[in-house]
């Protein structure tokens, strides 16, 4: 039985893998319905709203927006073609006709626009103004996060071209795909050598908001893990590919514990990142924010003049 707090995986791989048992990666699905719902409540939806849908997949959660303002205030867009397929027919068995189209949702619909609100069934790491442009005076809901953590579930008001709001709880949602994070490293042969000044476990383990306060900090870097046990390290790379830092976990305090390739020491950046986190007294998610307008987008703490120092690829 589907249980309230359960995925169901759709798709695997881009389509490249058969659906079915087996490794893979997930590239769609039906969301768990208590986010789907907490996520509804969040849009606060009213009749006579005319939203727009980033990822309709199956159907099901354009199905419900369907309910609430009708199919004639719904458009809906899928970039994957076979799942857009299927999910327009699932639609139309069911008895909705919302507008449907098949491309970039990150583009919006710019000729069903404006929208009263826009939702997002998938992450991304920068909110398109495409979307500020096409909603008028009304609220943009998506999942967000960077490549360090993915995890927050944004809020935006928009007026006059500008966007602006908190984040207003967790979500952890695939990729839209061109967020996905992808890295080609071409770092230089040659490294440097130190020892850490704190113990990577105390930065590492503290959870998944803990994560995402340090990555909003350094959205472009990534971390990965490798090794058991007095092995076990942890590498660090930048977006562009330029930077690398392994950690050991064992010994940590020896001057060999750190090695940096490239011209970025990223453990410096990310113990920097949790020095401040635990100096303003571990922030709830829910006490930043982000703003967006023509030039671009910016990250804040508790008020848009408070903005955080995000490092080189922020």
């Amino acid at each position: 039985m589907w249980q309230p707090n359960q995925a169901v995986i759709t798709q695997l791989d881009d389509g490249d893998t058969e659906p079915g048992p087996g490794a893979g990666d997930f590239t769609s699905s039906v969301s768990a319905l208590d986010i789907v719902m907490r996520k509804l409540h969040h849009l606060d939806l009213q009749p006579g709203h005319r939203v727009l849908e980033i990822g309709y997949g199956s159907g099901y959660h354009t199905a419900l927006l369907c309910e609430r303002v009708t199919s004639k205030g719904v458009t809906a867009v899928e970039l994957d073609p076979d799942i857009a397929e299927w999910g327009a027919v699932n639609l139309k068995a069911a008895g909705y006709s919302p507008t449907l189209a098949c491309g970039d949702g990150l583009k919006g619909v710019r000729d069903r626009a404006p929208f009263d609100r826009i939702i997002s069934t998938a992450a991304v790491r920068r909110v398109p103004y495409a979307w500020v442009q096409q909603c008028r005076g009304g609220l943009i809901l998506t999942p967000f996060g960077t490549a360090y953590s993915n995890a927050g579930l944004l809020r935006l008001r928009v007026q006059d071209g500008e966007a602006g709001g908190r984040f207003v709880g967790e979500s952890a949602y695939m990729w839209i795909r061109s967020e996905r994070p992808a890295v080609e490293l071409h770092t230089p042969q040659e490294s440097t050598g130190r020892g850490s000044p704190i113990d990577p476990a105390q930065v590492l383990s503290g959870g998944h908001l803990q994560d995402f306060a340090i990555g909003l900090q350094v959205p472009d870097v990534s971390y990965s893990h490798r090794g058991e046990g007095d092995g076990r390290q942890v590498q660090f790379v930048d977006e562009a590919g330029t930077s690398a830092t392994i950690v050991r976990y064992g010994d940590w305090w020896e001057e060999d514990a750190v090695r940096s390739w490239g011209p970025r020491d990223l453990w410096a950046e990310v113990t920097a990142a949790y020095t401040w986190y635990e100096e303003q007294g571990r922030p709830h998610i829910t006490r930043y924010g982000v703003s967006i307008d023509a030039t671009g987008q910016r990250v804040w703490l508790d008020d848009p003049s408070k903005g955080l120092d995000q490092g080189p690829g922020g």
